[in-house]
Protein backbone atom coordinates (compact mmCIF):
# COMPACT_ATOMS: atom_id res chain seq x y z
CA UNK A 1 0.00 0.00 0.00
CA UNK A 2 1.17 3.02 -0.77
CA UNK A 3 1.34 6.23 0.77
CA UNK A 4 -1.53 8.00 -0.79
CA UNK A 5 -3.68 5.04 -0.35
CA UNK A 6 -2.54 4.65 3.08
CA UNK A 7 -3.79 8.50 3.33
CA UNK A 8 -6.95 8.24 1.24
CA UNK A 9 -8.31 5.13 3.86
CA UNK A 10 -7.27 7.49 7.20
CA UNK A 11 -9.20 9.88 5.57
CA UNK A 12 -12.11 7.88 4.97
CA UNK A 13 -12.10 6.27 8.56
CA UNK A 14 -12.14 9.75 10.06
CA UNK A 15 -14.85 10.63 7.57
CA UNK A 16 -17.43 7.72 8.79
CA UNK A 17 -16.70 8.48 12.37
CA UNK A 18 -16.87 12.18 11.59
CA UNK A 19 -20.88 11.22 10.22
CA UNK A 20 -21.88 9.29 12.92
CA UNK A 21 -20.87 11.89 15.33
CA UNK A 22 -23.13 13.97 12.96
CA UNK A 23 -25.92 11.25 13.09
CA UNK A 24 -25.62 10.85 16.98
CA UNK A 25 -25.35 14.37 17.53
CA UNK A 26 -28.76 14.84 15.92
CA UNK A 27 -30.70 12.54 17.44
CA UNK A 28 -29.30 13.69 21.13
CA UNK A 29 -31.12 17.01 19.92
CA UNK A 30 -34.34 15.01 19.18
CA UNK A 31 -34.65 14.25 22.54
CA UNK A 32 -35.67 17.47 24.26
CA UNK A 33 -36.50 18.82 20.57
CA UNK A 34 -33.53 21.41 20.21
CA UNK A 35 -34.70 22.79 16.91
CA UNK A 36 -32.06 25.18 16.61
CA UNK A 37 -29.23 23.01 17.08
CA UNK A 38 -31.01 20.20 14.61
CA UNK A 39 -31.20 22.80 11.68
CA UNK A 40 -27.39 24.00 12.59
CA UNK A 41 -26.46 20.19 11.45
CA UNK A 42 -28.38 20.87 8.25
CA UNK A 43 -26.16 22.16 4.37
CA UNK A 44 -26.53 25.20 2.93
CA UNK A 45 -27.21 23.86 -0.13
CA UNK A 46 -30.47 24.26 -1.38
CA UNK A 47 -30.90 20.57 -2.39
CA UNK A 48 -31.44 19.83 1.00
CA UNK A 49 -34.61 17.65 1.78
CA UNK A 50 -36.43 16.74 5.09
CA UNK A 51 -38.98 13.66 4.89
CA UNK A 52 -40.29 12.09 7.52
CA UNK A 53 -43.25 9.76 8.10
CA UNK A 54 -46.10 10.62 5.91
CA UNK A 55 -45.90 14.72 6.28
CA UNK A 56 -44.27 15.61 3.04
CA UNK A 57 -40.66 17.00 2.02
CA UNK A 58 -39.53 20.06 3.00
CA UNK A 59 -36.70 21.52 0.59
CA UNK A 60 -33.88 24.01 1.27
CA UNK A 61 -32.25 24.89 5.07
CA UNK A 62 -35.65 27.35 5.44
CA UNK A 63 -37.57 23.93 4.62
CA UNK A 64 -35.80 22.14 7.57
CA UNK A 65 -36.11 25.21 9.81
CA UNK A 66 -40.30 25.11 9.10
CA UNK A 67 -40.34 21.12 9.43
CA UNK A 68 -37.94 21.10 13.07
CA UNK A 69 -40.04 24.56 14.91
CA UNK A 70 -41.61 22.36 17.29
CA UNK A 71 -44.74 24.34 17.24
CA UNK A 72 -45.22 23.16 13.69
CA UNK A 73 -44.35 19.15 14.18
CA UNK A 74 -46.41 18.97 17.66
CA UNK A 75 -49.19 21.22 17.14
CA UNK A 76 -48.24 22.19 20.51
CA UNK A 77 -49.84 25.45 22.42
CA UNK A 78 -45.97 26.34 23.94
CA UNK A 79 -42.85 27.13 21.19
CA UNK A 80 -40.66 25.09 23.38
CA UNK A 81 -41.42 21.21 24.83
CA UNK A 82 -42.43 21.29 28.26
CA UNK A 83 -40.67 19.08 31.00
CA UNK A 84 -42.86 16.00 30.38
CA UNK A 85 -42.29 15.87 26.50
CA UNK A 86 -39.37 13.18 25.21
CA UNK A 87 -38.27 12.26 22.16
CA UNK A 88 -36.05 9.62 22.36
CA UNK A 89 -35.08 7.22 18.57
CA UNK A 90 -31.61 5.71 18.90
CA UNK A 91 -29.93 5.05 15.40
CA UNK A 92 -28.49 1.60 15.12
CA UNK A 93 -27.07 -0.75 12.64
CA UNK A 94 -25.46 2.20 10.55
CA UNK A 95 -23.99 1.56 7.06
CA UNK A 96 -21.89 4.67 6.15
CA UNK A 97 -20.43 4.48 2.54
CA UNK A 98 -18.21 7.66 1.59
CA UNK A 99 -18.10 8.05 -2.57
CA UNK A 100 -14.84 8.91 -4.17
CA UNK A 101 -13.50 12.00 -3.15
CA UNK A 102 -14.52 12.01 0.23
CA UNK A 103 -17.18 14.89 -0.46
CA UNK A 104 -20.37 13.24 -0.18
CA UNK A 105 -21.56 10.15 1.75
CA UNK A 106 -24.87 8.12 2.62
CA UNK A 107 -25.77 6.09 5.47
CA UNK A 108 -28.69 3.63 6.38
CA UNK A 109 -29.99 3.45 9.98
CA UNK A 110 -32.77 1.59 11.78
CA UNK A 111 -34.31 4.11 14.41
CA UNK A 112 -35.95 3.02 17.71
CA UNK A 113 -37.24 4.61 20.16
CA UNK A 114 -40.18 5.67 22.22
CA UNK A 115 -42.05 8.84 23.14
CA UNK A 116 -43.81 11.19 24.98
CA UNK A 117 -45.70 14.03 23.09
CA UNK A 118 -48.55 16.29 23.67
CA UNK A 119 -51.52 14.46 21.94
CA UNK A 120 -55.46 15.75 22.31
CA UNK A 121 -54.50 18.01 25.52
CA UNK A 122 -52.62 14.99 27.37
CA UNK A 123 -49.28 13.44 27.15
CA UNK A 124 -49.17 10.45 24.79
CA UNK A 125 -46.84 7.31 24.87
CA UNK A 126 -46.05 6.18 21.75
CA UNK A 127 -43.30 3.56 20.60
CA UNK A 128 -41.54 4.42 16.90
CA UNK A 129 -39.65 2.77 14.61
CA UNK A 130 -38.37 2.88 11.16
CA UNK A 131 -35.17 3.55 8.46
CA UNK A 132 -33.28 6.40 7.63
CA UNK A 133 -31.77 6.64 4.45
CA UNK A 134 -29.30 9.79 4.56
CA UNK A 135 -27.16 11.87 2.67
CA UNK A 136 -24.28 13.72 4.05
CA UNK A 137 -22.16 16.70 2.21
CA UNK A 138 -18.51 17.87 3.23
CA UNK A 139 -18.86 21.75 3.91
CA UNK A 140 -15.81 23.35 4.80
CA UNK A 141 -14.34 20.49 6.03
CA UNK A 142 -17.24 19.72 8.27
CA UNK A 143 -19.76 16.84 7.41
CA UNK A 144 -23.12 17.98 7.65
CA UNK A 145 -27.08 16.55 6.43
CA UNK A 146 -27.99 16.91 2.34
CA UNK A 147 -30.94 14.85 2.57
CA UNK A 148 -32.89 13.32 5.97
CA UNK A 149 -35.20 11.06 5.31
CA UNK A 150 -37.21 8.59 7.75
CA UNK A 151 -39.21 5.93 6.15
CA UNK A 152 -41.60 4.84 9.23
CA UNK A 153 -42.25 1.60 9.85
CA UNK A 154 -44.78 1.93 12.95
CA UNK A 155 -45.29 4.88 15.39
CA UNK A 156 -47.90 3.06 17.55
CA UNK A 157 -50.07 4.02 20.76
CA UNK A 158 -47.77 2.31 24.22
CA UNK A 159 -51.18 0.96 24.89
CA UNK A 160 -51.91 -0.71 21.41
CA UNK A 161 -48.89 -2.08 20.24
CA UNK A 162 -48.16 -1.73 16.29
CA UNK A 163 -50.37 -4.66 15.60
CA UNK A 164 -53.65 -3.22 16.46
CA UNK A 165 -52.46 0.16 15.50
CA UNK A 166 -49.28 0.25 13.26
CA UNK A 167 -49.59 4.24 12.66
CA UNK A 168 -50.83 7.09 14.20
CA UNK A 169 -50.04 10.50 12.21
CA UNK A 170 -48.53 13.42 13.71
CA UNK A 171 -50.26 16.59 13.94
CA UNK A 172 -48.01 18.23 11.52
CA UNK A 173 -49.71 16.17 8.87
CA UNK A 174 -52.53 18.51 9.21
CA UNK A 175 -50.82 21.92 11.22
CA UNK A 176 -48.45 22.17 8.65
CA UNK A 177 -49.13 21.03 4.98
CA UNK A 178 -45.66 20.42 3.14
CA UNK A 179 -44.79 22.17 0.60
CA UNK A 180 -43.66 18.80 -1.48
CA UNK A 181 -45.36 15.48 -1.50
CA UNK A 182 -43.99 12.31 -0.08
CA UNK A 183 -41.97 10.39 -2.26
CA UNK A 184 -41.64 7.17 -0.34
CA UNK A 185 -44.02 6.37 2.72
CA UNK A 186 -44.91 2.37 3.36
CA UNK A 187 -45.41 1.67 7.51
CA UNK A 188 -45.99 -1.71 8.64
CA UNK A 189 -47.42 -4.22 7.29
CA UNK A 190 -46.32 -3.87 3.89
CA UNK A 191 -43.58 -6.66 2.55
CA UNK A 192 -41.76 -4.02 0.09
CA UNK A 193 -38.05 -3.64 1.16
CA UNK A 194 -36.81 -0.09 1.24
CA UNK A 195 -34.40 0.49 -1.49
CA UNK A 196 -30.72 -0.08 0.02
CA UNK A 197 -28.52 2.73 -1.07
CA UNK A 198 -25.33 0.14 -1.20
CA UNK A 199 -24.51 -3.22 -2.58
CA UNK A 200 -24.43 -6.67 -1.24
CA UNK A 201 -20.81 -6.59 0.50
CA UNK A 202 -20.15 -9.88 -0.61
CA UNK A 203 -21.73 -10.30 -4.25
CA UNK A 204 -21.31 -7.01 -5.06
CA UNK A 205 -24.69 -7.08 -6.71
Amino acid sequence: MTSNELEARIQTIEDIEAIRKLQYAYNYYLEHWQEDEVVDLFSESPEVTVEVGETGLYKGKEGARKFFAYRNVFGAKTAKPTAEFLHLLFPLSGIIDVDPGNKTAKGRWYGFGCLSVPAREKIQPIFITGIWENEYVKEDGKWKFKKLFFNTIFRTPYEDGWVKTPYVKRPQSDNLPAPGPNTHFEPYPNANIFPYHYKNPVTNK
